[in-house]
């Protein structure tokens, strides 16, 4: 099972090889990685949010478990930044990179990364699906406030109006809308759709390998502060996460969506707050694309551990 599960995740990020290639080899520069990256987020991100929650059917059990799903994801990230707070207290008040790293912790790939994932690991139950949008969207909201206050170490910066005003929590207030209505978009339009969603994580793995060309592996891998962020992000949030499902009344499916999501790397989100907002955005960056790298050894080892466990 590891070696089967580590391959896939393998492929995966393998899909950034083309990018990488193409920035070392200056066919592109640096600044088109700024165009990949709007057209990840204005147009594959739309659409692989209406493709998760229009492509299954909508029933009361499902509706139930999607807003059980929200909260608890929400209080789990809520538990791991004050963990964090409480073992680096001190070395929060003076680095800007543990800052970042109390954040990393709980801002995963859920979308672009988590969806194939969930398909690959949980075959034939596409229901599944919905849940990354769902912990997507605890994770803007935590995102935007108590990981800004975390970051920056002033409400200030704080605004719920970034909360609700950006395209990820936009997409999902209308995908949601239409799930909860049942609507079906006709069969052409919806294979429009899940094309320009299932692109998004060659988008993504392209856009991770066009910022890994420009950095040095060496300077991110000798940064020791991504080595504890990754060991929050990939292993230590998932079984937080998972025993916090493992007590609730849902399905079995919910509680292994859960804790396959939280095993994904570390999602972008964390570098584009802390370069709004003056964090330290050369550790953000490292992480994003370090957990990207370490995962395609945790993210079997931890499943192979989670179905020993529960299977």
């Amino acid at each position: 099972m590891f070696a089967i599960t580590a391959l896939k995740v393998l492929m995966m990020i393998a899909y950034g090889v083309p990018g990488y290639l193409l920035v070392k080899l200056k066919v592109l520069g640096e600044d088109s990685i700024k165009a990949f990256a709007k057209f990840l987020l204005y147009v594959c991100q739309p659409a692989l949010s209406l493709y998760t929650l229009t492509s299954v059917d909508s029933t009361p059990i499902l509706i139930r478990d999607l807003w059980i799903f929200f909260f608890v994801t929400l209080l789990a990230q809520i538990a791991v930044i004050g963990l964090y707070s409480l073992f680096f207290r001190k070395k929060m008040h003076k680095d800007l990179g543990h800052r970042v790293c109390s954040v990393a912790g709980i801002c995963g790939n859920v979308g672009f990364f988590g969806v194939p994932l969930l398909e690959y690991l949980i075959p034939g139950m596409p229901e599944v699906r919905v849940y990354s949008a769902a912990f997507s969207i605890s994770m803007n909201v935590i995102g935007w406030t108590l990981g800004l206050l975390m970051m920056t170490g002033d409400k200030k910066y704080i605004k719920l109006k970034a909360v609700f005003l950006n395209p990820s929590v936009i997409t999902f207030a209308v995908s949601f809308t239409l799930f909860a209505c049942g609507v079906k978009f006709p069969e052409t339009i919806a294979d429009f759709i899940e094309t320009l969603g299932r692109m998004s994580t060659v988008v993504c793995m392209t856009v991770l390998g066009m910022r890994l060309a420009t950095k040095s592996l060496i300077r991110i891998f000798t940064n020791y502060r991504i080595y504890i962020a990754a060991a929050i992000k990939l292993i230590i949030s998932p079984i937080i996460i998972g025993l916090m499902f493992s007590v609730l009344p849902v399905g079995n499916e919910v509680k292994t969506a859960a804790f396959v999501l939280a095993c994904c790397p570390g999602a972008t989100m964390i570098q584009s707050l802390a370069e709004t907002y003056g964090g330290d955005s050369r550790t953000a960056a490292d992480i994003v694309l370090s957990t990207s790298l370490i995962c395609i050894l945790t993210i079997p080892l931890m499943w192979t551990i989670y179905n020993a466990i529960v299977f």
